[in-house]
């Protein structure tokens, strides 16, 4: 496995800032008042982190491809990762500041249509990540998403319990340390030389 620690630690902060439009998602629809049985929730939460554990992985498998057949591109796309983290960052973290932020996608009813759309859209900021896994192996990024799908996950369950328990409070501040973040890691591999 390549890195190790290194590995571990990117993995989940990639889980961690993929996770909050999950988390945001079911925070609104934990603050809708509708109760849903455990079971609901589980299947909810499962189906963002099968999106959060496909799209990497679709993201990675489309830069192996394009990167064996044109090894000129590169490292274009090793700056293309740092950008798409960079802007991924700033904006989650000015729509975090905002006076009054709102989640992603507000659904009042769980039902199935919406959440698949919902799920949908959360994961297209997880496609992007296959820029930055590029340089693993497939052993590797197949870990690393699993990594990431687990934290979408929990995410998803606890922003449900969150959002019965307490409503708007955290959804500016969650958006926030997701996009500082992805910042983080722009600059990481900024220091790091691309």
């Amino acid at each position: 496995m390549a890195g190790g620690l290194t590995f571990l630690l990117s993995s989940v902060l990639f889980g961690l800032g993929l996770a909050v439009d999950a988390f945001l998602i079911s925070l609104s629809n934990g603050m809708s008042g509708t109760r849903i049985k455990r079971g609901k929730l589980c299947a909810d939460a499962a189906l963002f982190a099968v999106f959060q554990f496909i799209a990497p992985l679709a993201g990675w498998l489309l830069v192996k491809t394009v990167a064996q057949r044109f090894a000129v591109i590169e490292e274009l796309l090793a700056v293309a990762a740092l950008a798409v983290l960079l802007f991924l960052g700033i904006k989650m973290v000015a729509e975090g500041l905002k006076k009054q932020p709102q989640p992603l996608i507000v659904s009042k009813e769980s039902k199935c249509a919406p959440l698949l759309v919902q799920a949908m859209a959360t994961s297209v900021d997880a496609l992007s990540v296959g820029l930055a896994i590029a340089g693993y192996g497939w052993q590797t990024a197949l870990i690393g998403s699993a990594i990431i799908s687990l934290i979408t996950f929990a995410a998803y369950a606890a922003g449900h319990f969150v959002g019965r328990k307490f409503g708007n409070v955290f959804v500016g501040g969650a958006s926030i340390a997701g996009g500082v973040i992805f910042i983080i890691m722009a600059a990481e591999m900024f220091l790091s030389g691309v």
